[in-house]
């Protein structure tokens, strides 16, 4: 093959390559809308090296196999710095309340984000229920002091979705913070594993408790986490809130929805979320 013949194929693949450029990045800013509405994080390196498993056989060649590998990744890094500065600014709230600054956690969450703090965790709440925040990030608890309530009675009253759970450590102690919006995350994440939140009441019978944990069971999955909390208007009643896991498969969540509806008084979906196993080192605060 002569040389500008060569020259003549590699411009043409370019030209369909800009093409199919464009393409790819208008479809990589519906994602980053999608992942602003739910706040979201920009990176998934579960996906990422799921997708470079997979794509990687389509090439038989293996001399150069190695090299898309490369190209993959090369690609998916420009993809997030696209995202990066399209999500640039995205509202954020956060609180002062009970020991607890979450302004160092949203920083590190959104590093780009307009992070304003409030008082009390409900303001902040609240602003993204009226729109003037696009995301709140709030304790769920603390290695050291435990559970916050406040924020559990929060997501339990109100009508946010937790989409993201992150653990941060700060001055040696860790705390699990939730990143809540408006907009509720689809359930086809990536994965084979699903994790959502739930929360419910039981009857006031005996083994009323007991028949809702059996049905988690049933399901296959497995309640990692289970708290109670007193229910404001109703004395001596409890909520209970869990954090589900398990393998995902067709119609799970809403099996295990229905079964929950026929034994318990009041079931809510409270978020289908992403979590980082690692906790993120979030130095000292200043």
């Amino acid at each position: 093959m002569e040389l500008n013949e060569a020259r003549e194929i590699i411009n043409s693949v370019d030209e369909k390559m800009a093409e199919l450029f464009e393409q790819r990045m208008e479809a990589v800013k519906k994602i980053a809308e999608y992942k602003s509405e739910r706040g979201l994080p920009i990176e998934d390196r579960e996906r990422e090296l799921s997708l470079i498993d997979s794509m990687s056989t389509v090439i038989k060649d293996e001399e150069i196999r190695p090299f898309y590998v490369n190209f993959l990744q090369d690609t998916m890094d420009v993809s997030k710095s696209y995202q990066r500065k399209l999500l640039d600014g995205i509202r954020v709230a956060c609180a002062e309340e009970k020991f607890s600054d979450g302004r160092p956690a949203s920083e590190i969450i959104f590093p780009d984000g307009n992070i304003t703090t409030f008082e009390k965790f409900e303001d902040a709440y609240k602003s993204v229920e009226k729109g003037e925040s696009d995301v709140a990030v709030l304790p769920l608890e603390n290695d050291d002091s435990g559970e916050v309530g406040k924020v559990y009675d929060l997501i339990f009253s109100g009508s946010l979705h937790v989409n993201n759970i992150k653990a941060i450590e700060m001055d040696g102690s860790t705390t699990r913070y939730a990143v809540l919006s408006r907009s509720e995350n689809e359930k086809d994440l990536n994965g084979d594993n699903e994790a959502f939140l739930i929360m419910f009441t039981v009857k006031d019978e005996v083994g009323g408790l007991a028949k809702a944990i059996n049905l988690v069971s049933a399901y296959g999955y497995n309640m990692r986490v289970l708290r109670s909390r007193p229910m404001k208007d109703l004395p001596w009643h409890y909520y209970f809130y869990a954090e589900m896991e398990g393998k995902r498969s067709q119609g799970s969540r809403e099996r295990i929805t229905r079964g929950l509806n026929a034994a318990c008084p009041i079931v809510k979906i409270a978020g289908h979320f992403t979590e980082d196993n690692g906790i993120i080192d979030g130095g000292s605060l200043k």
